[in-house]
């Protein structure tokens, strides 16, 4: 072989030497490359779990927590309709009292609603019809400062209208369930729940 051929030879030889380091090299940085990458893919896929299993835990949490909500809310409803209702029902049979249980309860109301001086008492038209005998005595009794029974009708189906000079005082059935009807509500709540 000649010195050419040799040279030749030799640097074939380093240059395949060299590529096949080179290419070494360069296989160990695509491993190194390729296990980082696959290290960052099962990381990113396990917080992507966590995260997602925070986020289902977060949903079913609200989820139970709009549906705790919920009940609770139909459960207020219904316990507000059912007093509703109670108490519709109490002024229905307030007002359909038998004729002499009826003048009695506007007695106890004259009573508790009169001021300490004479005024004048109004009956719907329905109540002037059935007045019994002898009740504006017992209303005067039962008043603080005396009544005297008005002339005229006030468009009312149950209870009176109290008036003292230019004030009136609406003792109406209607009224009277309406000012007390939160009252009212609460003992109701308290007894039924």
């Amino acid at each position: 072989m000649s010195g050419i051929d040799k040279i030749i030879q030799e640097i074939e030889l380093n240059t395949e030497k060299s590529c096949e380091a080179v290419l070494n090299k360069a296989k160990a940085e695509a491993d190194g490359i390729l296990s980082d990458a696959q290290k960052e893919a099962e990381r990113i896929i396990r917080e992507g779990k966590e995260q997602t299993a925070l986020r289902v835990a977060d949903i079913k949490k609200r989820g139970e927590s709009a549906a705790d909500l919920e009940e609770k809310r139909i459960m207020l409803t219904t316990k507000q309709q059912i007093i509703s209702q109670m108490l519709q029902n109490g002024l229905d049979a307030a007002k359909n009292l038998p004729k002499d249980e009826y003048f009695q309860l506007i007695l106890k109301m004259v009573a508790k609603y009169s001021l300490p001086e004479e005024g004048v008492i109004f009956f719907g038209e329905k109540d002037n019809h059935r007045i019994p005998a002898g009740f504006i005595h017992e209303l005067n009794q039962a008043a603080n400062g005396g009544v005297v029974l008005a002339s005229k009708s006030v468009p009312i189906d149950s209870g009176f209208i109290l008036k003292y000079g230019g004030i009136e005082q609406n003792c109406s059935f209607d009224a009277v369930f309406m000012s007390e009807a939160e009252n009212l509500s609460d003992r109701a709540g308290r007894l039924l729940f």
